[in-house]
C-alpha cells in the first residue's frame, strides 16, 4: 500500500462518518432531521418519510437530489434545517490529526454536506487549520456525489489531478467517479457497521480500512504510537 500511494500529492477525504466513526451519532441525528423534513414537506408520517427518504438515497445517491427533482424543495431550506443538530460528540482526536498532518501535499475536504456544517464539524473535530480547502455541496449547484457532474467540478475548481490524488469515503458508490477518473480509492468502514474482514470490495475500491490513522501511518512508514 506504501508503494501504491506514493504519486499522491492530493488526499481528499469525505467528512461525516469518515474523518470521524458513524458510532458517535452523529449520523443518526442528520437521518432524524431529513426524515422530520420529509414528513413536514409531504405532510406523511414518519414511517412513510423514511421510506422516501431511503428509496431517494438509493435511487439519486442523496435524498437531496430526489428532494429537489421530484418536489421542487429548496436545497438550502432543506441544509439549514438538517444539519442544525448538536456537534458536541464530535472531540478532537490527536493521534488522527497528526496523521493527517504528516501527508504530503494538499489534504481537501469533499462533502455532500453545507459548507457551514462542514466548518462547524472541522472546528469540532480541531481540524479547522488542517485542511486547505473544502468542497461543499453548494459549490456544485447542490448536485453532490457520486454524481460525476460534482467531481468534475470539484477537480476543476480546486486544481486536482485524479491521476496524483486518493479519496476516502465511507460510501462505495462515491467511489465508483474516483476510480474511474484514476483516483486511488479507499473506503473507510467502521467495524461496527460493516464486517470489513468479510467484505468484497468491488474492483473500484483499491482499499478498504476500519482505522483511518492506522492506514495513514502505514503508508507514511509512520507505525508509531504518539507519547
Amino acid at each position: 500500500m506504501r508503494e501504491a500511494f506514493a504519486h499522491v500529492d492530493s488526499w481528499v477525504f469525505d467528512l461525516d462518518d469518515t474523518l470521524y466513526p458513524r458510532s458517535v451519532g452523529i449520523h443518526r441525528r442528520l437521518k432524524e432531521r431529513v426524515v422530520l423534513f420529509i414528513a413536514d414537506h409531504m405532510k406523511i408520517d414518519l414511517v412513510a418519510a423514511e421510506a422516501v427518504h431511503l428509496d431517494y438515497y438509493e435511487r439519486y445517491g442523496a435524498t437531496l437530489q430526489g428532494l429537489v427533482e421530484l418536489h421542487g424543495v429548496a436545497p438550502r431550506a432543506f441544509l439549514d434545517f438538517i444539519h442544525d443538530i448538536d456537534l458536541s460528540a464530535l472531540v478532537p482526536d490527536e493521534e488522527l490529526i497528526a496523521a493527517l498532518r504528516a501527508l504530503p501535499g494538499r489534504r481537501v475536504i469533499f462533502t455532500n454536506a453545507s459548507r457551514g456544517h462542514a466548518a462547524a464539524a472541522l472546528n469540532a473535530m480541531g481540524m479547522a487549520d488542517l485542511f486547505d480547502a473544502i468542497g461543499s455541496i453548494e459549490d456544485s449547484d447542490f448536485v453532490g456525489k457520486p454524481h460525476l457532474s460534482a467531481f468534475s467540478g470539484f477537480f476543476s475548481t480546486h486544481g486536482i489531478d485524479p491521476r496524483t490524488s486518493a479519496m476516502f469515503d465511507d460510501r462505495v458508490g462515491n467511489l465508483l467517479v474516483p476510480h474511474e477518473q484514476s483516483m486511488k480509492t479507499v473506503l473507510v468502514a467502521e467495524p461496527a457497521i460493516r464486517d470489513v474482514d468479510a467484505f468484497e470490495a468491488p474492483d473500484h475500491v483499491d482499499a478498504v480500512i476500519s482505522n483511518l490513522t492506522a492506514f495513514l501511518r502505514d503508508i507514511m512508514g509512520r507505525n508509531e504510537r504518539l507519547r
